[in-house]
């Protein structure tokens, strides 16, 4: 099955073959394998894992919100924001969960609050990425 990943700033995966995709869907977690059934859906901020064809091993990328559509020509995702953990710099992303984190303890409004929840939420997913899928 073919696969794309892409940002509106770059592509991170062109019709790559893949035997599986775990995408994190706003409703939870699914599965797409070959001969999935037709769909679309929306995504939250999560860990993206596919396998490439023949592989063994999965793959990771951190992502944000966005949408998945699978049809008979294979899996085309678009997200706001996609990084795999080589992209990511372990020092950078703790100093901006514990910026987030400051930040949210002094949200004065619920504008405030909301931000820096989805900018934890995003620190708190590129760390489980690094635990995960970093090759250091």
């Amino acid at each position: 099955m073919l696969f794309s990943l892409v940002t509106p700033e770059k592509k991170i995966v062109t019709e790559h073959e893949v035997d599986e995709i775990v995408v994190p869907g706003e409703l939870g977690e699914f599965d797409i394998l070959p001969g999935h059934s037709p769909i679309v859906s929306t995504l939250k901020e999560g860990i993206l894992r596919y396998r490439p064809k023949g592989a063994s091993k999965m793959e990771g990328v951190s992502i944000s919100w966005g949408y998945c559509e699978v049809n008979p020509h294979g899996v085309m995702i678009m997200v706001e924001t996609a990084e795999s953990a080589d992209e990511l710099d372990e020092d950078r992303v703790l100093s901006a969960k514990k910026l987030a984190e400051t930040k949210l303890k002094e949200g004065r409004t619920i504008g405030d609050v909301l931000k820096y929840q989805r900018k934890l939420r995003r620190a708190q997913t590129r760390l489980e990425l690094l635990k995960k899928f970093s090759k250091n």
